[in-house]
């Protein structure tokens, strides 16, 4: 396992320093919007910043680890991916269209139900989307490639974007959170304009890619990003469709808290933008003892940090919130817990699951998160306080599905690792053609 540890520090490096600059920035960003705004005021602000980060990565993480996936794979055998990288880019446009289609369309009860009746919202969402769309996109081809250096700084100056842009409005006196919210929505965008350059084996030819490949990769992954995202992020989504009116400024405290909690998880996808080429590259290569060393390394690594993560909330979880959003936004440490322990069970799933993806194991993955999902759902109606029920629904939610990610785990290592057909076919057939010329 030793080995492991200087090829893994070298991809991870890079992407947790840009990932600490976005982290920060991030919970600057809200900190900034909290004081400037107060926590009723916040409330749609964070169920913004929630759901761009939440629906982005379950339309188009699928795009970023197949295309990472697939680029490692092929440049393992000296091939480039361009077809892939190609098919994926025709997809993503198709989803963002779909996607305003579908926001202009419901703009108005959107709104109202989630958003305190702002449509701006709903603009500034539909602008994160296509940002992150595209940062997914250029991420994958980073990461395929292993330009981790480049996957780090275009997170970076999407973070920088955010609080000089949340200072900015502070400092002018903007005291309404639409800007706020059109500046967070752009500022993945603007990320891509400035980083997205040379995206390396991506797009060097490379064997045909048919839409049946693609599209069953895609779709399981799809559905699989959709289910662990409901899981991380239906908890802040929940408090705020729940809350009585007199409740709101819990509920902005709530979601407030919730993102602190989840610290953890910005580090973690640091380890989680390395993982998934990293193992599909083992997997391509045929070596079992390697991808075990590696899945060991990373899942005792990321327990490590949600445990640390829970100890540091039980300690000065509360006074950590009052000093990070200000003397209103008040809580407890029995709030604290579930969501840091929630957490750190999430983290664990999640490399469980992305070492799934890596021999495609996507059935398994979508099966797990669809699991937690479900029991997300049915603790949600337990006649608990408002904090308590939708805190140890996200609990039980990740539990349960890293109970099934580690049993699925368990029984595919029972086997040989699991050979790309599709990537196999078309060597094989590439070989065959070459021979006749």
């Amino acid at each position: 396992m030793a080995r492991e540890l200087p090829a893994v520090a070298r991809q991870i490096g890079p992407v947790a320093a840009g990932l600490g600059v976005l982290g920060l920035a991030s919970f600057a960003f809200l900190s900034v919007c909290g004081r400037a705004l107060g926590p009723a005021e916040l409330a749609p602000l964070a169920t913004l910043w929630v759901l761009i980060n939440a629906l982005g990565p379950a339309l188009f993480q699928p795009l970023e680890q197949e295309i990472g996936r697939s680029v490692a794979h092929r440049s393992a055998s000296g091939d480039g991916a361009r077809p892939v990288f190609l098919r994926a880019c025709l997809l993503a446009v198709g989803a963002v269209g779909l996607a305003g289609v579908v926001l202009l369309v419901a703009r108005r009860p959107l709104a109202d139900g989630v958003f305190h009746g702002q449509q701006v919202m709903v603009l500034g969402l539909f602008l994160g989307l296509a940002g992150l769309c595209a940062e997914h996109l250029s991420r994958g081809a980073f990461a395929g490639g292993g330009a981790f250096p480049r996957y780090g700084t275009q997170l970076a100056v999407d973070g920088v974007l955010r609080i000089g842009s949340a200072a900015a409005l502070t400092v002018i006196g903007v005291a309404t959170g639409g800007w706020y919210g059109l500046c967070l929505g752009l500022a993945p965008a603007l990320a891509v304009l400035l980083t997205a350059r040379r995206l390396g084996p991506a797009v060097h030819p490379g064997p045909h890619a048919s839409w049946g490949e693609i599209g069953h990769a895609v779709g399981w992954l799809t559905a699989g990003a959709l289910a662990s995202q409901f899981v991380v992020n239906a908890a802040p989504i929940a408090v705020n469709v729940l809350a009585a009116p007199d409740e709101q400024a819990r509920a902005g405290i709530f979601i407030s808290v919730l993102v602190l909690a989840r610290i953890p998880l910005f580090l973690f996808a640091a380890i989680q933008a390395s993982f998934l080429p990293g193992m599909a590259a083992l997997a391509a290569a045929g070596d079992t003892a390697g991808y075990r060393r590696r899945l060991m390394l990373v899942t005792a690594a990321v327990s490590a940090l949600g445990a640390a993560g829970l100890v540091v909330l039980l300690g000065v979880g509360p006074w950590l919130v009052r000093l990070v959003y200000g003397p209103d936004f008040v809580t407890t440490r029995g709030d604290l817990w579930p969501l840091a322990a929630a957490s750190g069970l999430f983290m664990v799933g999640s490399a469980i699951s992305q070492a799934l993806i890596s021999i495609r194991g996507y059935r398994s993955s979508v099966a797990g998160w669809a699991s937690g999902a479900a029991v997300f759902l049915v603790v949600l109606t337990l006649p608990l306080r408002l904090e308590l029920r939708v805190g140890f629904a996200f609990l039980a939610a990740s539990a349960v599905a890293v109970l099934v990610l580690l049993l699925a785990m368990r029984l595919k290592l029972h086997r040989p690792l699991a050979v790309d057909p599709a990537a196999l076919e078309t060597q094989l057939t590439d070989r065959k053609d070459s021979s006749w010329t």
